[in-house]
């Protein structure tokens, strides 16, 4: 049966329509399981989100006439895929990788095989625009455009791809197959294609006909073309191909243009030369052209004619104005179009005509008046009339200026200058505008077509708009005057009609008043008194054309009167020297002009200030005979004259004649206005500084603003200003000083800044150099009143009172390493922040903050026996601001006691020089009872078996610390150093180590540990080595012997030593499993469940086990990391963690850390607010990506790869970040005991760092989540790794996927090889059938397939060269998942598959897919059938797929 009309679909259609829904879907799934290609096609069909169908045509002359968009595609590739979207939108969605496969052609013209390929086709009929891409249907090999970017289709019509040049196709009556497929026939140099160019436009050749067009300007006889097509290709036969003359559109053989096009060229090198031995080179270069499209070389240049320069067509002969100009008749003056064309056979022969001055004349002349505005200096005018073809010769006609009146009359504040052109005779024209050239820029309607004018009339053409201009409104009536005064007349008038865009008030034929068209009244100020003024008005059109004006009316204004009061009075500046002030003139003169300003300060006597020339609106006036730190009040009136008779004098002299009959006739009781506003002003620098007080309360009573900043930076400057007007500090500002008073200590990093005098401050904080402190939102701080004022984190806030000091502080000593105080809660007063918390002071030095305030007690330990301590307390309030301390108590400490238990004993497996060892860490205990620890008893199976020994040149340092002021204390209240407990001492915070060799492999032990106190005998040989006793308690003289403390909690070690790591490329069966999926971290202890795990995968052959990151995180996912030796997460606890690794050790299953270092969370803000304090290890700002997206602030160098969204990015380069990294990676493989290597997300930062990181950790085995679905792609990053590098296989991925859902396997096999980096360097391929992203991201279509799906994908997998990854949730799918996905692992595991044993594709077509590995294993997947032969064994099976060993 043959193609269906689209009437006989729709017969189709409204029969189905008679059947019900059921009917219909069980109809629909019978037909389909017959034909599964169908069933492909239409599943293909729904999911793309663009509108596509097979082209049903057989010629191009039909398929150029359909529809939408259609696409011809020339490839060797088998099926060519399109991966695309409609561009008619902004964010229409792409289809899924690798997307729409194309259909063989059967359009007549472009047959579907040929020698090198062949043509594919596929109709988009709902849309004009698409952006595409090409691939092999694999996503492995992509054809994109020949820079590199995706094709872009715009406009409907055959459009054909080859050899990456897109063309719309044009047909033209007559062409037969023959000339058709000439455009696309290739060449060799001997005997290239060289197409005569024709007539008509060089750009248009080039683009409809394809390759490179060729234009040479040149006087030689015989101009002859040395070239050769790209890099590679081999140069034609001295002295070239001949160049011959143009008959091109502007180019013309006259002028000494030749011309050569190269249909199939895409890339030109050349030499022009004379036939003989003069060559012209580009320099010392050849010329070379990198693309195609028309070209020209003119003098040594070569330039691209682009569509700016050739869009318009030009005629095959240019227009030629006559050699003598008749010379135009004089005009009147002044003439608004000083210029007339006249157009010889392009235009009708007309005489010019004078043209009026006024736009609304124009409106009246015969013929097209253009107008136009631009900022070019001498812009074109290339026309034609619209029934003629012939266009103007290029650049076309100069447009002459237009008079200044036009353009006022049109809007003179716009920029650029007005041109002008009457054409009398024409009454249509299509033109462009042109800047008159040689590079010419063009200036065409929307879209980048011709302007046209359809009739006569006068045209503005502006910003790319060609608008007619319309009549004008008529003249406005009714104009009378309502009111006057001594300085105002007031008018009125009625409307002129609807279309007025405005009015224009004219006085004395000069312009004065422009008002929005709906205002048919104004009043004219400060006009001089007793004068006679006269007044018309004219209405704008909406498009600036004025009309006539009115009839005129005359107004006088009254006898002169007192002037108004003056505004805006203000200081401007003020200090210790003098106070400048500043206002405005009064909005009423009154009449006459103001030449004096009084000024009148407190009670004394005014001084008088003359009004210069340039002064009459703003006056200023600096008052010096100050005292600093007064206070003045200020006014000031206006005088018409001054009152003193010499300044009088001058005023009068220096003024115009008619203004000095003014103010001579001036009445004395008008001759002072009111004055203004009395304005009280200090003698004071705004931004002068002072000294905070020591005390808060007494801060809090004083003047100004005072800022309290806290902040990490060594320096801080205060980039402020208190009121614009009197600008900026100058950068970087105001250095802050250590904050010296009590409540803002400095040595919690608070700053302190003091303006006694301001009354607002606007500021923005620095560290003096690049590092700034904004407000949220990037923002300045401003404080808009008064008072004392603390910066923390980003907030500003008002500083309440600080609280009362506690009361009633009493202190006991516990025993001889603890003291107990407790104390009273002050009463809050009026005004007083609630208190949050307690600080405890010792000897001078905080000690402890108490969490909350309802707790007033605390228990200091782990102190010096025999000891005198000083303890004070000091309540906090809910701003972090401290109170007064209270009265010191002191409390001395009693004999020692027994230390507590050791704590954080911990024990790890490792080798010493080949043998086996059990290292024990362990920190000091908590309290140390009074008296040093010099030793510790080891135990192991409850028997002591070792004592670690405290060096003697610790417990001196311990000595040394304590010094006491003098020598000659007795009580040692106070110290020289304020390390006054064992907490503070060095060797207390190290951690201590001892070391088990008495050990063999598989023995259980469990180890304890105590401390002991130092003895009366070592304490006499410390004595005798001049050790000097503590604080004058004699300590040395009370010892005790045999002072030991608990045992420490077990730990228990199972001597397994950590397995050595593995190398990429070993021969040796591995099989990797991913642990997790995004719903594991939901799990109570995962860590636990996997530990549960391991026997039965370590039984199936499981030896590789990748693992969730273990680092805190912001997300439960464990992705976006924060501390990384924090290892507690969602997944389990750091000792869930550390019992799974040891236990995958015995299994030897080697665990695999996932290195999460391209972004990391911190854990803090910075004083600026922003989250950029990072802990464990700790960094700031500079560790993070100046250009990094995520947070914004980072102060480290440029991203090296794509920037995260979700995090900060980590800036590598930085040796402090590198040296961390390095650190994390050593501390979790040789202390928690991982021995592989995944990388998250590396093309976040480049592929050196992480080679680096790779190599600092001994080179293990180490897998990059490089996401990319090109081989290549993928490839190239291994070599930029230098081979140190394996990476998840994305491009078998996309292939295995597609295949197995589409059952057609011809795409696995590339060229006897597997497809994707398996088949490329196996050794360095991690295959996977998906991962804790893809089975759940709809980017990818979601999970691979079907129960079924998955186990023929890991059939192949688990029985092919590369390392395979079984992931969990696949696992965890079913029972019968499960138990298929074990046997699949033991096969590979007893056949000794490794990751580059040999493979044998024995068939890869549609249906089936059969490979023999290594001649151990074969493998079929398929609905087709096949069997490897004789001297075989089944080994395991299920639907379409059957794995062999051999028997």
């Amino acid at each position: 049966m043959g193609a269906l009309s689209d009437a006989e679909v729709g017969s189709i259609v409204k029969e189905l329509d008679l059947l019900g829904d059921d009917a219909i879907l069980r109809v629909a799934a019978a037909f389909l399981s017959q034909r599964p290609s169908l069933k492909e096609a239409l599943l293909t069909r729904l999911s793309t989100p663009i509108d596509f169908e097979v082209p049903n045509v057989q010629s191009a002359e039909l398929a150029a006439k359909t529809d939408g968009v259609t696409l011809l595609y020339f490839t060797s590739w088998n099926r060519p895929c399109i991966h695309c979207r409609a561009a008619n939108e902004k964010n229409k969605p792409w289809t899924q990788v690798p997307g729409i496969p194309l259909t063989a052609s059967s359009i007549a013209e472009f047959p579907a095989k040929s020698e090198d390929g062949g043509w594919f086709a596929i109709s988009f009929p709902s849309t004009s625009e698409v952006e595409f891409l090409m691939n092999d249907g694999k996503g492995s090999q992509w054809d994109k455009a020949l820079d590199g970017a995706n094709h872009q289709v715009s406009g409907a019509g055959l459009w054909t791809l080859r050899n990456g040049k897109l063309s719309k196709y044009s047909f033209r009556a007559g062409a037969g197959t023959g000339e058709t497929a000439d455009l696309f026939r290739t060449s060799t140099p001997e005997d290239l294609l060289v197409a005569p160019c024709g007539t008509g436009s060089a750009y248009e050749l080039a683009k409809e006909r394809g390759g490179i067009v060729v234009l040479y300007l040149s006087q030689w006889l015989s101009p002859h073309l040395h070239f050769r097509l790209g890099d590679n290709g081999r140069w034609t036969d001295v002295p070239g191909k001949l160049l011959q003359p143009s008959a091109l559109a502007g180019y013309p053989a006259s002028a000494g243009w030749r011309a050569l096009h190269f249909p199939t060229a895409n890339q030109l090198e050349f030499v022009p030369n004379n036939g003989g031995n003069e060559w012209d080179k580009a320099g010392q270069s050849n010329h070379k052209i990198m693309r195609p499209g028309a070209w020209k070389l003119e003098n040594g240049r070569l330039d691209e004619i682009t569509a700016a320069t050739a869009a318009v067509q030009l005629p095959t002969a240019a227009v030629q104005l006559p050699t003598a100009q008749p010379t135009p008749p004089a005009l009147p003056k002044p003439a608004a179009i000083h210029v007339e064309t006249q157009l010889r056979s392009a235009l009708a022969n007309a005489d010019a005509k004078p043209v009026s001055v006024k736009l609304a004349e124009q409106l009246l002349l015969d013929g097209i008046v253009l107008l136009y505005r631009t900022t070019w200096s001498s812009p074109h005018l290339h026309c034609r009339k619209t029934s003629d073809c012939q266009w103007t010769a290029l650049p076309g006609l100069q447009l002459p200026k237009a008079d200044p009146c036009i353009s006022e009359e049109l809007d003179s504040n716009l920029e650029g200058s007005l041109f002008a052109v009457h054409l009398p005779a024409a009454e249509t024209l299509e033109f462009v505008i042109n800047d008159g050239g040689p590079h010419f820029r063009w200036d065409k309607a929307v879209g980048g077509s011709n302007f046209s004018v359809p009739t006569a009339g006068v045209w503005l053409l502006l910003g790319g708009r060609l608008e007619k201009l319309q009549p004008p409104p008529p003249a406005p009536s009714g104009m009378s005057c309502t009111s006057t005064t001594q300085s105002s007349v007031s008018l009125t008038w009625s409307a002129a009609g609807r279309s007025v865009r405005s009015y224009c008030v004219f006085r004395n034929g000069q312009l004065v008043k422009t008002l929005a068209g709906g205002i048919t009244r104004c009043t004219d100020n400060n006009l001089k008194a007793d004068r006679e003024f006269e007044y018309t008005v004219a209405a704008l059109s909406t498009q600036g054309i004025q009309g006539e004006l009115s009839e005129a009316i005359t107004a006088r204004t009254g006898p002169a009167g007192c002037p108004g009061k003056p505004q805006n009075l203000r200081v401007a500046f003020a200090n210790g020297q003098g106070i400048k002030l500043e206002w405005t003139a009064p909005d009423d003169n009154g009449g006459a002009p103001i030449t004096a300003y009084l000024v009148q300060r407190d009670t004394e006597p005014a001084v008088t200030v003359l009004v210069g020339k340039d002064d009459t609106k703003e006056m200023t006036w600096t008052d010096s005979d100050v005292t600093h730190g007064s206070s003045y009040k200020y006014s000031v009136a206006a005088v018409h004259l001054p009152s003193e008779k010499d300044l009088r004098d001058r005023v009068l002299a220096d003024a115009a004649a008619d203004d000095a009959d003014v103010l001579k006739n001036i009445k004395e009781s008008m001759n002072v206005g009111p004055s203004s506003a009395p304005l009280e002003a200090e003698a004071v620098d705004e931004m002068e500084t002072g000294d905070c007080s020591a005390d808060l309360r007494e801060q809090l009573k004083s003047r100004g603003i005072t800022v309290f900043y806290k902040s990490h930076w060594n320096s801080v400057c205060m980039h402020c200003c208190t009121r614009p007007e009197l600008g900026w500090t100058s950068l970087p500002g105001i250095r802050l000083a250590e904050s010296t008073t009590g409540a803002f200590p400095s040595d919690e990093e608070w700053f302190s800044v003091y303006f006694p005098f301001a009354k607002s401050l606007e500021f923005v904080m620095n560290d003096g150099g690049t590092a700034w402190d904004k407000a949220p939102g990037q923002q300045n701080y401003k404080a808009a009143m008064t008072g004392v004022l603390c910066l923390v984190n980003g907030q500003l806030h008002r500083v309440a009172a600080p609280p009362q000091a506690p009361t009633d502080l009493v202190g006991q000593a516990v025993d001889g390493s603890r003291v107990q105080l407790s104390w009273k809660a002050p009463q809050l007063a009026e005004g007083e922040a609630p208190i949050s918390c307690y600080k405890i002071f010792r000897n001078g030095r905080r000690v402890h903050t108490t969490q909350g305030s309802k707790l007033c007690s605390f228990t200091d330990s782990n102190l010096f026996a025999f000891t005198d301590y000083e303890y004070s307390v000091a309540a906090v309030n809910n701003q972090d601001v401290a109170g007064p301390l209270t009265a010191s108590t002191t409390v001395k400490t009693n004999v020692p006691g027994p230390p507590s238990e050791p704590r954080n004993l911990r024990a790890t497996v490792n080798k010493q020089d080949g043998q086996l060892a059990v290292s024990l860490e362990w920190e000091p205990p908590a309290d140390c009872g009074g008296a040093p620890v010099s030793s510790y008893e080891i135990f192991k199976d409850g028997v002591i078996v070792s004592v670690f020994e405290v060096t003697d040149a610790q417990l001196r340092g311990e000595a040394e610390e304590c010094r006491p002021v003098a020598p000659e204390a007795s009580t040692g209240v106070r110290w020289l150093r304020h390390s006054s407990s064992y907490s503070t001492l060095s060797w207390f915070k190290d951690a201590l180590a001892w070391q088990d060799v008495d050990v063999a492999s598989g023995e259980a032990h469990c180890y304890q540990v105590r401390a002991v106190q130092l003895g009366p005998e070592r304490a006499d040989d410390l004595k005798s080595g001049g050790l000097v006793q503590r604080c004058g308690s004699r300590f040395l003289d009370n010892v005790q012997p045999d002072v030991v403390g608990p045992e420490s909690d077990p730990v228990d070690v199972r001597v397994v030593p950590f397995m050595d790591p593995p190398r990429l490329g070993e021969q040796k069966c591995v099989i990797m499993y991913q642990s997790f999926d995004w719903g594991s971290c939901k799990d109570k202890s995962w860590y636990t469940t996997l530990l549960g795990l391991l026997p039965e995968l370590r039984s199936a052959g499981v030896n590789m086990m990748w693992l969730p990151p273990p680092s805190d995180s912001v997300d439960e996912h464990a992705y976006l990391p924060r501390k990384w030796y924090v290892l507690d997460n969602k997944y389990g606890s750091a000792e869930a963690l550390q019992r799974l690794v040891t236990a995958m050790h015995e299994q030897e299953i080697v665990p695999m850390l996932d290195v999460v270092v391209n972004h990391r969370c911190a854990s803090l803000q910075d004083s600026a607010g922003r989250w950029l304090k990072y802990e464990m290890p700790d960094w700031e700002g500079w560790a993070v990506c100046h250009d990094s997206p995520a947070v914004p602030g980072g102060t480290g160098a440029g991203v090296t790869g794509e920037p995260a969204q979700y995090a900060p990015s980590v800036d590598h380069s930085n040796p402090k970040v590198r040296e961390d990294v390095n650190a994390f990676i050593h501390y979790m493989m040789h202390e928690i005991g991982f021995r592989a290597l995944r990388f998250d997300f590396v093309k976040g930062y480049a592929p050196h760092f992480q080679r680096d990181y790779v190599r600092a950790a001994g080179s293990p085995f180490a897998v990059a989540e490089n996401w990319n679905g090109d081989p290549n792609g993928l490839h190239e990053y291994v070599n930029q790794c230098q081979g140190c590098m394996a990476v998840y296989d994305f491009p078998l991925y996309y292939t295995l996927k597609r295949c197995i859902h589409a059952n057609n396997f011809a795409d696995l096999n590339c060229g006897g090889r597997l497809a994707g980096i398996a088949g490329r360097d196996p050794a360095r391929a991690v295959t996977f059938v998906d991962n804790h992203d893809t089975y759940q991201l709809a980017i990818v279509g979601g999970a691979f397939g079907n129960n079924d799906q998955v186990l023929r994908a890991y059939a192949l997998l688990l029985t092919h060269p590369g390392v395979p990854c079984v992931f969990h949730f696949d696992y965890s799918r079913s029972p019968h998942v499960r138990e298929n996905l074990l046997k699949l692992c033991s096969i590979r595991r007893d056949a000794g598959i490794h990751s580059t044993s040999p493979l044998n594709i024995c068939a890869a077509s549609y249906g089936l897919y059969a490979a023999i590995i290594a001649g151990k294993v074969a493998v079929k997947l398929g609905t087709d059938d096949w069997s490897p032969g004789g001297g075989w064994k089944f080994a395991c099976g299920g639907h379409e797929f059957a794995v062999w060993v051999r028997g």
